[in-house]
C-alpha cells in the first residue's frame, strides 16, 4: 500500500511540474543539454552518411564499375624509391672502363698522315679485380687508329702483397715498366698531349714495355718512404707490330732497343717536407741487348716537386733526363752514348683548370742523328676526374725525320678531348 502511495505521489509531483512555470537558470541549463545533444546527433548522421557512401561505392566496384574508391583517412608511410633496391653485383665481376683517346694535329708540315685531322687516336678496355687475398688482377687491351684499331693485350699483370709471407711485394705479368715516372702512365693520365721528346726517343712512342715478373721491397725507414724493385723482363711492346726480315733495321728503331731479356731495377725515394709539399727522387736502369747482340744500357733519373696551396690548387715541377749507351759491336765503332731530358712546370688554381709548360731538349739513339728541341704550352681543363678538354702549342727546332717530318722553327698545335666510364682506377700521378 505504501509503494502505491509513492507512485502517485512522484505523478503527483510530475503533473504538478508540468504547469508550474520553470524558473529561468534551470531553463538555460536544460537548453544547453539540448544543444550539445543535437550536435552529437548531427556528428552521427554525418558519419552515417559517409558509411552508407562507403558501401554504396564498395557494392557498385563489385558489380563492375570502375568507380575509384577514395582512400580511407588512414595515414600510410608514403613509399619512395629509396626503398626499390637493385640486386648487389656478382662478386665475379670486374671493375671495367672504357677510355677514349681523341687528338688533332695541326699546323704541322706536310707529310704527316694525321695532319689537320681530330679523331679517336686510342681506345682502352680496362678490367681489375681482387682475384684472392692479397692477390689482384689488372688488365688493358687497347687499340689505336695506326693500326686500324686491331686490339690487343697492352697490359695483363697480377700483383702479390706478401706472397708466402715473405717481406715483400711482386707483380707477374707483361706491364709498362716502372722506368721513371712517366712510363708507367698510360698516356690519358698524362699531363701534355704528345710524348715528351726524350722519352718518345729513348722508351719509344708507346712507351717501354716488358713481360715477366719483378719484386720491390720498401725499406723501413722513418719519416721517408724508400721502395726498391727488381725485375727480370722480357722486351715487349704495347701493339703487335710486323718485323722486318733484316735485324739491323729493327735493332735500329727509335727506343731502347732492347730485343731479349733484360734486367730492370728502380730506387724510389718519397718525402714530405711540409705539411702541403712533398718531394720524390727516382733512379732506374735496364740492361738488354739489341737483335744484333749489341750490348745496350738505359739509365734515367726523374724529381718530382709537389705543392698544395689550397684545398683544389697545385703546383708541381717535373724533371726526367735519360742515358742511353750501345756498343757496336757489327761494326766495331764503340760505344755511342745519347742522352736527353725534359722539364714540366704546371699549376692548377682549382680542380678545373690547369697550365703548363714543358721544355724537351733531346738527342736519338745511335746511329740515328738529329735531335729534337721545342717548348710546349699547355692548356687543360677538366670536366670530371676522367674526362678533359687539352690544347697544347709546341715550337722548336727538329733535325730529323722521326714521328713528324723534320723542320727548323716550327709550330704545331695539338688539341685532345679525353673521356671515361667505368669504376676501374689508374696510378694517379
Amino acid at each position: 500500500m505504501s509503494a502505491c502511495l509513492q507512485r502517485m505521489a512522484t505523478c503527483a509531483m510530475l503533473l504538478l511540474a508540468t504547469f508550474v512555470p520553470v524558473r529561468a537558470d534551470e531553463e538555460q541549463g536544460l537548453e544547453k543539454v539540448v544543444a550539445d545533444l543535437r550536435k552529437v546527433v548531427a556528428e552521427q548522421q554525418k558519419l552515417i552518411a559517409e558509411l552508407q557512401d562507403r558501401v554504396r561505392r564498395l557494392e557498385s566496384t563489385r558489380n563492375g564499375e570502375t568507380e575509384e574508391i577514395p582512400i580511407p583517412p588512414v595515414e600510410i608511410p608514403e613509399q619512395t624509391p629509396a626503398t626499390v633496391s637493385r640486386p648487389a653485383p656478382s662478386s665475379f665481376m670486374p671493375d671495367f672502363a672504357v677510355i677514349g683517346n681523341h687528338r688533332g694535329t695541326f699546323l704541322v708540315p706536310r707529310g704527316y698522315d694525321a695532319r689537320n685531322r681530330f679523331q679517336l687516336s686510342e681506345l682502352e678496355l680496362a678490367l681489375q679485380q681482387p682475384i684472392y687475398t692479397g692477390m689482384n688482377f689488372y688488365a688493358t687491351i687497347a687499340g689505336g687508329a695506326d693500326a686500324g684499331f686491331g686490339m690487343a693485350v697492352e697490359e695483363g699483370y697480377v700483383t702479390l702483397s706478401r706472397p708466402f709471407k715473405l717481406p715483400v711485394d711482386a707483380v707477374v705479368g707483361k706491364r709498362r715498366m716502372q722506368f721513371g715516372k712517366t712510363n708507367q702512365l698510360h698516356p690519358h693520365q698524362w699531363r701534355f698531349v704528345d710524348a715528351p721528346a726524350p722519352i718518345a726517343a729513348f722508351l719509344g712512342e708507346e712507351g717501354l714495355f716488358g713481360n715477366g715478373a719483378s719484386v720491390n721491397y720498401t725499406l723501413p725507414s722513418r719519416n721517408t718512404f724508400v721502395n726498391l724493385e727488381l725485375g727480370l723482363w722480357g722486351a715487349s711492346s704495347a701493339h703487335p707490330h710486323e718485323h722486318s726480315d733484316t735485324a739491323d733495321t729493327h735493332a735500329y728503331e727509335l727506343g731502347a732497343g732492347f730485343a731479349g731479356d733484360m734486367p730492370v731495377g728502380r730506387l724510389w725515394v718519397s718525402r714530405s717536407l711540409s705539411p702541403a709539399s712533398e718531394v720524390e727522387l727516382g733512379a732506374s736502369h735496364a740492361l738488354g741487348k739489341g737483335e744484333n747482340g749489341d750490348p745496350i744500357r738505359l739509365t734515367g733519373l726523374d724529381l718530382t716537386y709537389r705543392g698544395f696551396p689550397g684545398t683544389f690548387s697545385r703546383y708541381q715541377a717535373q724533371g726526367e733526363i735519360f742515358w742511353h749507351a750501345r756498343n757496336d759491336r757489327t761494326g766495331g765503332t764503340g760505344t755511342h752514348t745519347r742522352s736527353g731530358h725534359f722539364a714540366l712546370l704546371t699549376y692548377s688554381p682549382n680542380q678545373y683548370f690547369e697550365y703548363g709548360l714543358r721544355y724537351d731538349n733531346t738527342r736519338y739513339p745511335w746511329p740515328i742523328e738529329g735531335r729534337d728541341q721545342s717548348l710546349s704550352l699547355i692548356l687543360t681543363n677538366r670536366l670530371s676526374e676522367a674526362t678533359l678538354v687539352r690544347l697544347q702549342y709546341k715550337f722548336g727546332d727538329r733535325t730529323s725525320d722521326v714521328f713528324l717530318p723534320a723542320r727548323r722553327g716550327y709550330s704545331e698545335v695539338f688539341l685532345q678531348f679525353i673521356w671515361g666510364a667505368g669504376s676501374h682506377t689508374h696510378p694517379l700521378q
